[in-house]
């Protein structure tokens, strides 16, 4: 659930964790604790050959493992997390969007930094380029929600000064996204019943499907699962299972139901809100469950729900929940259209209309944020 797994990036002085935990709080800009990553495929064959999917491209769902791991160096430089002896997790992916072409021939820069700064949680935003020519474009962006503990407790962290009118901007970017995923939280169908707008959605889909009217692919045919032992070598420094392997095995699960769903190569365009709500322990068999749960025209929502089970006592707890966008493409690079799916059940209504609602905020973010 965290973000630095074992033997990468941990040096001996790290060890001590308690020994400077009284350290006072400061005030910190965001140029303290700015990371840059490059990823040298352009030149690098054996790195490319560790990230190229089948298609040629990239393994995204690898290089979110690489979005998590830096992230969680930026809260920790930043909350000098390591001298005062906390521990940094990974609450949540608030967001992944790709704006532009991931090329395996082309080197990226994953660039990242502090956007804002609560009491105790901070959010780390991802930008990541591709080279063309001598200049870096922009392709995909990222942002995760990091919180600081000690002894289980929630802990304050250093406060963040904005200097120029960007970090401003992000900053208060970084603020509205955070109340903006209250009020998500707060409107989830788990929690409230369908508005009446929705419920008429809902029921003249019903019709739809009962009078024979529309063509799909029923919800539940769509689902998919994988179980998975979490092995020593996935975990963390606090000897969890580290947060960036759930992200890319929930992210592979969904492209792989994509592809089978459409019978197309999936595109990725976004992922939405993937929360931790419990650490993995190793041991542990976790659970991946995919199911698509809303479609429109050339582009559909895959839900992701994972829950940890422990072999000896049997316990199920939810550990996270995601949603995946993608777009589906032919042999030349064309969207396609997409079956469209059909929920069966009340249960699955609810889900459909969750991912209708998800997917247009998804596309407005897109579409009207700019960084």
């Amino acid at each position: 659930m965290s973000d630095i797994p074992v033997g990468e990036q941990v040096s001996p002085s790290r060890v001590k964790l308690t020994e400077v935990s009284n350290k006072p709080l400061v005030t910190s800009k965001v140029t303290d604790s700015a990371f840059e990553k490059i990823l040298p495929f352009s030149t690098d064959l054996e790195l490319r050959d560790r990230y190229i999917n089948f298609f040629g491209g990239l393994r995204l769902g690898k290089m979110l493992e690489d979005l998590d791991l830096i992230a969680g160096e930026v809260a920790y430089k930043h909350t000098e997390g390591w001298e005062r002896g906390m521990t940094i997790v990974t609450a949540a992916c608030d967001r992944i969007d790709l704006l532009g072409e991931l090329r395996s021939d082309r080197d990226l820069q994953l660039l990242s930094s502090i956007n804002w700064v609560g009491r105790s949680s901070l959010e780390v935003g991802v930008r990541i380029s591709s080279k063309e020519g001598k200049s870096w474009v922009r392709v995909a962006r990222a942002y995760f929600i990091m919180v600081a503990r000690s002894e289980g407790k929630a802990e304050p962290v250093n406060s963040l000064e904005p200097v120029n009118k960007n970090e401003q901007r992000r900053f208060k970017q970084g603020e509205q996204r955070q109340q903006e995923r209250r009020a998500i939280a707060q409107t989830s169908y788990l929690h409230n019943t369908p508005t009446a707008d929705e419920s008429h959605v809902l029921h003249d889909l019903f019709l739809l499907i009962k009078n024979s009217e529309i063509k799909g692919v029923s919800m539940k045919d769509s689902i998919r699962q994988s179980t998975l032992l979490m092995h020593p070598q996935s975990r963390n420094v606090h000897n969890n299972i580290f947060g960036g392997y759930l992200m890319r095995e929930a992210f592979e699960l969904a492209w792989n139901i994509t592809y089978l769903f459409c019978r197309k190569r999936p595109q990725f365009v976004s992922m939405d809100h993937m929360y931790f709500y419990k650490p993995v322990e190793i041991g542990s068999i976790i659970s991946f469950t995919g199911t698509v749960v809303y479609t429109v025209d050339k582009s559909l929502m895959v839900e992701v729900v994972t829950e940890v089970i422990r072999p000896k006592s049997g316990e199920t707890q939810l550990t996270n929940v995601c949603y995946f966008t993608f777009n589906a493409l032919d042999d030349s690079g064309k969207l396609q259209l997409i079956p469209v799916i059909l929920p069966d059940t009340y249960e699955e209504g609810l889900k459909y209309l969750d991912g209708a609602k998800r997917f247009k905020l998804g596309e407005k973010k897109r579409t009207s944020i700019k960084n």
